[in-house]
């Protein structure tokens, strides 16, 4: 990363990475941006992961389940160490997409915390 760059542009760059990872299923990329002891889940909802290992293995199974899966940004504002997405997501090319709000937490340049709120 660029250390010219601000705190958002460098939290923003990692859910970029996030994404990018998330979009290629390469798992072992996508949870490695997490914090040892990452959080995931939906918001105001019990946490349905409590670790990076957790999340590597809840999205072997995603991955599994939707070999086509994808995600893109429909907007995003960055705050501080909150990264907040709209994102469009698309399980396969026959599925309708839908939408969440991604709201990121990050430390230190990893996610500590991810929670989504769905429609």
């Amino acid at each position: 990363m660029n250390p010219a760059m601000s705190p958002e542009q460098r939290n923003a760059q990692v859910i970029d990475r996030l994404i990018e990872a998330y979009n290629r299923q390469d798992v072992q990329a996508f949870a490695n941006l997490f914090t040892e002891n990452a959080v995931h889940g939906v918001l105001h909802s019990e946490t349905q992961q409590r670790s990076r290992q957790e999340i590597f293995e809840r999205y072997v199974e995603v991955f599994g389940m939707y070999p086509e899966n994808k995600t893109e940004v429909v907007h995003r504002i960055v705050f501080g160490s909150f990264v907040i997405d709209h994102e469009k997501v698309s399980r396969s090319s026959s599925s309708e997409p839908f939408d969440v709000v991604a709201i990121y937490t990050l430390e230190s340049g990893l996610i500590s915390r991810l929670e989504f709120v769905r429609s």
